[in-house]
């Protein structure tokens, strides 16, 4: 007798369904981390929930290749998540790998929204002025700054946005070398700077 081969949207799918209905009410916020991991010969792409400050996995695949994602790639991870949890507001958070204004600009278009790390020589433009890099933008440690209604990227077409800027205090003894930078499509401080 031959088994049934287990699938991710079959079985694990709906249970993921159940828990996160168990802990949020329709409409309610939920964060999404995506992230890529690579280990030998394995490129393993992910999507998780956040729940009590711990990444459940909600879906996964595996990439035929070593090295970044692509957007083709990303999307094909996010849709059966925006399908599965259409019922709440949804707010993607990513790394470095995630900054591309493609995919910010095809989340915003499903009304999805997204905090994602820039690479410091990212180049933004505030009303008025000419574009600049991320990184020369004047900045201390244990400083925050949130700057709204930005164009961000000048090469590739550009997205409206806002960027965060976090650079952490030394902590004991440890300090990061550079800030943060996080790109969002929000001008709303009290949704994206929750996470700053």
């Amino acid at each position: 007798m031959k088994l049934p081969v287990m699938s991710v949207t079959l079985i694990w799918l709906p249970l993921i369904e159940e828990i996160i209905k168990l802990k949020f009410k329709k409409g309610e916020r939920l964060y999404l981390a995506i992230d890529r991991t690579q280990w030998s010969n394995k490129n393993l792409l992910t999507i998780a929930v956040i729940i009590e400050k711990r990444a459940i996995p909600i879906y996964w695949q595996f990439l035929n290749k070593k090295g970044a994602s692509k957007l083709v790639e990303q999307q094909a991870l996010i849709r059966p998540v925006l399908r599965l949890l259409k019922s709440y507001e949804l707010v993607v958070l990513g790394d470095r790998e995630f900054h591309s204004v493609e995919l910010a600009k095809w989340l915003y278009s499903r009304k999805v929204y997204f905090l994602f790390r820039q690479k410091k020589d990212t180049y933004i433009q505030e009303k008025g002025k000419d574009f600049q890099r991320l990184d020369s933008l004047k900045f201390t440690s244990g400083a925050k700054l949130f700057l709204t209604n930005l164009k961000v990227r000048k090469e590739k077409g550009f997205s409206q946005g806002s960027i965060g800027i976090y650079w952490k205090r030394k902590y004991r003894g440890k300090f990061e070398e550079q800030p943060w930078y996080l790109s969002s499509e929000s001008s709303d401080l009290n949704r994206s700077g929750e996470i700053l």
